[in-house]
């Protein structure tokens, strides 16, 4: 079975986001959300495109950033969940993992 690949935008934590990702057996590409003059869907659009599915950290980054990624993800296809629980990586990449597993 391929390995799902999840999109992480938003937070700091990228070394621990691919560390829980190799557990829950899926690849992690991630983005701190952060792009000169707000989101610019350029930043983001080759992330999205060669993922599965896109986890946002709400509280992490601006709202613009939020409504490109949506875009983007309504452009792909993609499904995007946003998480709301904070900044933690293991609720993330849980996030992630439970949406690739629901659909």
């Amino acid at each position: 079975m391929k390995k799902q690949t999840i999109f992480i935008v938003g937070g700091s934590q990228k070394q621990t986001f691919i560390k829980i990702g190799k557990k829950q057996n899926c690849n992690i590409l991630f983005h701190p959300g952060k792009v000169r003059n707000g989101g610019v869907k350029s930043a983001f659009r080759k992330f999205v495109k060669n993922s599965d599915c896109v986890v946002v950290l709400v509280e992490a980054l601006g709202h613009e950033t939020m409504y490109q990624i949506k875009d983007l993800c309504k452009e792909y296809g993609k499904k995007v969940v946003f998480h709301t629980d904070g900044f933690g990586a293991t609720g993330a990449v849980t996030a992630g993992v439970n949406m690739m597993s629901a659909a």
